[in-house]
């Protein structure tokens, strides 16, 4: 397997991985590969964007992205997305991913990494194994807007 930044050529793969996987439990969203291919553009293309795609037999089997936000207290990392190919999950692939995403973070200056996750879920076990811990000091809000 072969861990490496996220190459322009690679979004279109990754977008189809990150439908197949959402597409099903426990998270079952209706993605479009446009509008998958959309989202990962929009991050891929960010300042600062920092991601890590494996490949294992010229295949896509995972992949994280994000960007770096500077802060007053310093630069922190927002893991936008990552998925791991639905086969392959709990053999360690994500651990490596997060593990080379970490170094690679680290040597930019980055002193924390913040994601969403929905609650309760395989995901969030997987990043609390990563420690990963709940936030006190902040909450996730929404609002719908019409």
């Amino acid at each position: 397997m072969k861990l490496q930044p996220i190459e322009h050529q690679h979004l279109k793969e990754c977008a189809d991985l990150f439908v197949s996987v959402f597409s099903n439990p426990p998270w079952n969203e209706n993605w479009e590969i446009e509008s998958a291919l959309n989202r990962l553009e929009d991050f891929y293309n960010m300042p600062r964007s920092h991601s890590v795609v494996a490949i294992s037999e010229d295949r896509i089997i995972g992949f994280a992205i994000g960007y770096i936000e500077r802060w007053y207290q310093g630069k922190s990392f927002y893991l936008r997305e990552m998925c791991i190919d639905s086969t392959k999950q709990r053999s360690g692939i994500g651990t490596k991913i997060m593990d080379v995403l970490s170094q690679n973070l680290v040597s930019q200056g980055v002193n924390n990494i913040y994601l969403l996750t929905a609650q309760d879920s395989p995901a969030s076990a997987f990043y609390e194994k990563c420690e990963f811990c709940n936030n006190s000091k902040i909450i996730m809000m929404s609002k719908t807007v019409q």
